[in-house]
């Protein structure tokens, strides 16, 4: 009985460290790939370039919003009637019909 156990737990470990033995392996080469195929980094001037319009177009949405802001009315807007009744003729029967087996309230 305790040399199933043993040779058991034997098997589980053996199978547990290949699982996590072959997620390691993988893990690194990807890691690999990451750095074998990454593109060089941009030069300073490209990122400051980038900078200046990323701030030009930041300032013309904010000048855009503005103005819509702007043409835009301050009043709410009253909300819409629904097309039909709340209640539909169905729920109404139904309601009268409970209302009228329970009698008046008092």
């Amino acid at each position: 009985m305790l040399e199933n156990l043993t040779t058991a737990l034997e098997i589980t470990v053996v199978g547990m460290a290949l699982v996590f033995g072959a997620i390691v392996l993988l893990w690194l080469v990807m890691l690999a790939l990451v750095r074998l195929t990454a593109e060089p980094a941009e030069t300073s001037m490209a990122a400051v370039e980038d900078e200046r319009e990323l701030k030009r177009r930041a300032a013309i949405a904010a000048a855009a919003v503005a103005l819509a802001r702007e043409h835009s009315d301050e009043q709410p807007q009253p909300f819409p009637l629904p097309p039909t009744a709340i209640v539909t003729a169905w729920q109404a029967v139904q309601r009268g019909r409970l209302l009228s087996q329970k009698g008046p309230r008092r």
